[in-house]
C-alpha cells in the first residue's frame, strides 16, 4: 500500500515537472518571439527612418515649402472683388491671428496629449494597433497633430489616403524628426494653416470665412468647436449639408474641451445651448465685374502662370472703378437683350491721363458666354477709323478746311488683284460734290476720306493708328482708310487710341493691374508694379485740332441725328460713329478730357446683319452704340464734377489748305460781264465741271455747305436729351473694299 502511494506521488511529480517545463519552454519561446518581433519592428522602424531621412529635404528648409494660398483681387478703392484659388482655398495667417478657442478645440479633439509627446503618441498607437489587428485592417492610425501635418505637407497626394503600414511608419519617422526641430507653437500654426475643413476651405482663416464670414481671430467658442469637429470627417460633419450631425459633433468637441480642462462647466453649458448660425463669406465676383476680371486673369496668367495665380497668395490691385463698371453694365443691359434676339455689346472706358482701364464690359452674360468681346473680338471699325486719316493729315499740316470732291470712285488696284478697281461710294449713294474735310467728317463721307488717305499715304495712316494705340495688324490698302481691315480691332484698342486725343496727343498704354504683392516672411513684397508707358503721337496743337473737328461731328454730324450729347451728358464731348457693310458692326467712340469710351454692337459669333431689331429697320453707329454711350456717360460724368474744356490750338499753330494731289481747288470766279439791264452785272457761275460731272460750287444751293437735300444725308429731327431709338435712315448701296488679291469682306458704310 505504501509502495503504491509513493509510486503515484512520483508519477504526479514527474507529470507536473513536464508540464512546467512545457510552460517554461512556451514562455521562453514567446519571449523570444516578442524580442524578435520588437527587434523586427525596431529594425523596420530604423530602416524606414534612415531610408526616409536620407531622402528628406533639410529640416531647416522645411518651412520654405509653399502651401497653396488663395489670391485676392481688389478694385481701385481697395475692396475685395474676387478670390482666385485652384483645388485649395487657403489664407496663411500666424497663430496669434487665430482664436485661442480654436487652438484648444483642435488639440482637445485631435491630439489631447499634443503638448506632452514628442511627435508620436505611443498610447494612441497601441490603441490603434489593437484595433487594426482585431480587424486585420488599417482602420485607426493614432495620428498626432504632427503626423497629420507631415501627411499633408510631405507625403505625396497619391499615397496620402492609401492605407499602408509603410506609410504610417514613414509618417511616424518624419513626425519624430520634425518635433525635435520645431516648437509646438510652430507645429500647431502650420497644422491649422494646412488642415482641410470641408467646403474647399483649407486652413483656419479660409474656414472661418467660409462658414461664418469672420476672420479666424474672431471665432467664438461654439464656432471654434464646430470647425474643430469638421476635421475628422469634413463631408459627414459639413454643417451646410448635415447640420444635425455637425451639431452633435460640435458638442462632442465641447465635452472633450471640458474633460481636458480647456473650458469651465459654465462655458461648456452655455456653448452647448447655442444653435449653429452660418454665413457664407467666400467672395463671389459681382456679375458686373466678370468680364473685367476675366481680362485681369488672362494678363496675370501671361505674367505669372496659373500655379502662382491660383496658389501663390497674391494680392492683386486693379484699376477697376466699381461705380463706372456698374454704370457701364447697366447701360448695356438696359439697351440690349441678347436672349431676346438683340445683338451683343462691348464697352471699354479708359483714363486718358494714365491708360488705366476703369470699366470693361465684354458681353451680356459671362456665365453663358466666356468670350470677352472687349479684349478678344477683332471687328471692322467702319468709319470710326477715319479719325486716324484725319490725325495723319493734320500731323502733315493739312487743314480740315481742305476740300475734296465727294463722288463715286474707281481706284485702280495693283496688278494681280482679282478686280481691277476698288469702287468707293457713300452711304446711300450720295455724291456731295466739293466738300471740306471737316464737313466730310461730320457726314462721314467715304469718298473724301479715301482720297485724303491716299494723299497722306496709307503707310502714314497706319503708322498714326499704331502710334495712337491700335496694336492689331493693319493693312495699307485704300479700304483701310474707311475701316476695311483684314483683322479688325478691339473695343479696348479703340478706346485707348481715342484717349490719345483727350490726353493732348500722348498715348498712354492701357493697363488693368496697378500692382501685385505677396507676403513673404511677414512683409508684403511687390512682385509687379505698373510702369506707365507713353509715346507722343501728335503735338498738343495737332490733337486739339483733331478734337475740334470731332466736337463738330458730335454737334452737327451723324451723332446728332438721334442725340444731343452735349445736353444729355451736361458737357461737350468729341467722337465718331462707325458702321460696316450690311450693318454687321456698329460703333461709337467718344471722349471727354477725363475719360475715353468705346462701344461696339454686333453679333459675336457671326457677321449677321443687324436689321429689324426692336423697332429699328437697321442698327448703325448713331442708334444702339450711341444709346449705350450716352446712358453710360450721363452717369460717368458724375465721377468728374468739374467740367474741363477741351484744348484749342495755340494762335501760332498753322495748317495749310491742301491744293495739290486729289484736293479740290475751287475755280476762280468768272470776270463780271456788263449787263444791258440797269445796274446789272452778270451773277457768278455757281457750278463747275469736275471729272465730267456738274457740281454746285460751295456756298450755293445744292452745295455741301448749303444744307440742301442734295448736299447732306437727310437726317431725322434731333432728339431731346435722353430720347433714343428713332428710325434710322434707309440703307443704300455701299462700296466694296479690296485687299491684296481681291475683296476682303464686302462694302462699308460711311457712318
Amino acid at each position: 500500500m505504501l509502495g503504491g502511494g509513493f509510486t503515484r506521488r512520483r508519477r504526479i511529480r514527474r507529470e507536473r515537472g513536464r508540464f512546467w517545463r512545457r510552460v517554461r519552454t512556451l514562455v521562453v519561446l514567446f519571449c523570444c518571439a516578442c524580442v524578435l518581433g520588437v527587434a523586427a519592428f525596431t529594425a523596420a522602424f530604423a530602416y524606414a527612418y534612415f531610408r526616409v531621412a536620407r531622402s528628406l529635404p533639410r529640416l531647416s528648409d522645411y518651412r520654405s515649402i509653399q502651401l497653396a494660398q488663395t489670391s485676392t483681387v481688389y478694385d481701385e478703392d481697395g475692396h475685395v472683388v474676387d478670390e482666385l484659388y485652384g483645388a485649395q482655398n487657403r489664407y496663411v495667417v500666424p497663430l496669434d491671428r487665430m482664436s485661442p478657442h480654436l487652438r484648444r478645440a483642435v488639440v482637445a479633439i485631435e491630439d489631447h496629449r499634443f503638448y506632452e509627446h514628442g511627435g508620436l503618441d505611443f498610447e494612441a498607437i497601441a490603441r490603434a494597433a489593437e484595433a487594426d489587428i482585431a480587424t486585420l485592417s488599417i482602420r485607426e492610425g493614432g495620428s498626432t497633430i504632427t503626423q497629420q501635418l507631415i501627411k499633408n505637407t510631405y507625403i505625396s497626394p497619391k499615397e496620402r489616403y492609401v492605407p499602408s503600414f509603410q506609410r504610417k511608419i514613414d509618417e511616424a519617422a518624419l513626425a519624430w524628426q520634425y518635433d525635435k526641430k520645431h516648437s509646438k507653437r510652430e507645429i500647431l500654426e502650420e497644422y491649422l494653416n494646412t488642415v482641410y475643413f470641408g467646403e474647399n476651405a483649407y486652413g483656419a482663416e479660409a474656414a472661418a470665412r467660409t462658414y461664418f464670414d469672420e476672420h479666424a481671430s474672431q471665432l467664438t467658442l461654439p464656432q471654434a468647436a464646430l470647425l474643430a469637429g469638421i476635421i475628422n470627417l469634413p463631408t459627414t460633419y459639413d454643417p451646410y449639408i448635415h447640420p444635425k450631425e455637425a451639431l452633435k459633433r460640435r458638442n462632442v468637441v465641447l465635452d472633450k474641451m471640458l474633460q481636458y480642462g480647456y473650458i469651465t462647466r459654465k462655458q461648456h453649458d452655455r456653448a452647448v445651448k447655442q444653435p449653429i448660425e452660418l454665413r457664407r463669406g467666400t467672395v463671389r465676383p459681382r456679375k458686373d465685374d466678370q468680364y473685367f476680371l476675366d481680362a485681369v486673369r488672362r494678363e496675370l496668367t501671361r505674367r505669372f502662370g496659373q500655379k502662382m495665380i491660383y496658389g501663390g497668395g497674391l494680392k492683386i490691385y486693379t484699376t477697376l472703378d466699381p461705380y463706372l463698371q456698374k454704370a457701364a453694365t447697366g447701360a448695356v443691359n438696359e439697351t440690349l437683350n441678347p436672349s431676346a434676339g438683340d445683338p451683343s455689346a462691348a464697352l471699354v472706358s479708359v483714363d486718358p491721363s494714365t491708360g488705366a482701364v476703369r470699366a470693361l464690359v465684354g458681353g451680356s452674360d459671362y456665365s453663358k458666354v466666356k468670350f470677352n468681346l472687349a479684349t478678344q473680338a477683332h471687328r471692322q471699325p467702319g468709319s470710326s477709323f477715319k479719325v486716324f486719316d484725319l490725325a495723319a493729315a493734320i500731323h502733315q499740316g493739312i487743314s480740315p478746311k481742305t476740300m475734296y470732291v465727294s463722288k463715286n470712285l474707281d481706284i485702280p488696284m495693283p496688278r494681280g488683284s482679282k478686280q481691277p478697281y476698288y469702287h468707293v461710294e457713300n452711304y446711300g449713294g450720295i455724291q456731295r460734290g466739293p466738300i471740306t474735310i471737316e464737313k466730310a467728317a461730320e457726314q462721314s463721307d467715304n469718298t473724301v476720306f479715301v482720297q485724303l488717305a491716299l494723299d497722306v499715304g496709307m503707310k502714314n495712316v497706319v503708322a498714326m493708328a499704331h502710334a495712337m494705340g491700335i496694336t492689331s495688324k493693319l493693312d495699307t490698302y485704300p479700304s483701310a482708310a474707311i475701316g476695311g481691315l483684314t483683322y479688325g480691332v478691339t473695343p479696348l484698342e479703340m478706346a485707348s487710341a481715342y484717349s490719345t486725343l483727350a490726353n493732348h496727343g500722348v498715348h498712354m498704354k492701357p493697363y488693368l493691374i496697378q500692382k501685385v504683392t505677396r507676403e513673404e516672411n511677414g512683409r508684403q513684397v511687390v512682385l509687379y508694379r505698373h510702369k506707365p508707358k507713353s509715346n507722343r503721337a501728335l503735338s498738343r496743337d495737332e490733337a486739339a485740332a483733331v478734337t475740334q473737328v470731332l466736337e463738330k461731328v458730335v454737334q452737327k454730324g451723324t451723332p446728332s441725328y438721334y442725340h444731343n450729347l452735349d445736353a444729355e451728358i451736361g458737357r461737350p464731348s468729341a467722337g465718331k460713329t462707325g458702321t460696316t457693310e450690311n450693318f454687321v458692326d456698329a460703333w461709337y467712340v467718344g471722349y471727354i478730357p477725363q475719360l475715353s469710351t468705346s462701344v461696339w454692337v454686333g453679333y459675336p459669333k457671326e457677321r449677321k446683319p443687324m436689321v429689324n431689331i426692336d423697332g429699328l429697320s437697321v442698327v448703325n453707329g448713331e442708334n444702339f452704340p450711341l444709346d449705350i454711350w450716352s446712358r453710360y456717360m450721363q452717369l460717368a460724368v458724375q465721377r468728374f464734377p468739374q467740367v474741363v474744356p477741351f484744348d484749342t490750338p495755340s494762335p501760332s499753330f498753322h495748317l495749310e489748305i491742301k491744293r495739290n494731289g486729289r484736293a479740290y481747288v475751287p475755280p476762280p470766279p468768272k470776270p463780271k460781264k456788263k449787263q444791258n439791264t440797269p445796274g446789272g452785272e452778270s451773277a457768278p457761275s455757281t457750278t463747275s465741271r469736275v471729272g465730267g460731272t456738274t457740281i454746285a460750287a460751295p456756298g450755293t444751293a445744292g452745295s455741301p455747305s448749303s444744307g440742301s437735300p442734295q448736299t447732306v444725308v437727310a437726317s431725322p429731327q434731333q432728339n431731346v436729351p435722353g430720347a433714343v431709338r428713332r428710325q434710322a435712315p434707309a440703307s443704300g448701296r455701299a462700296g466694296s473694299f479690296f485687299g491684296k488679291n481681291g475683296i476682303f469682306g464686302g462694302s462699308l458704310f460711311g457712318r
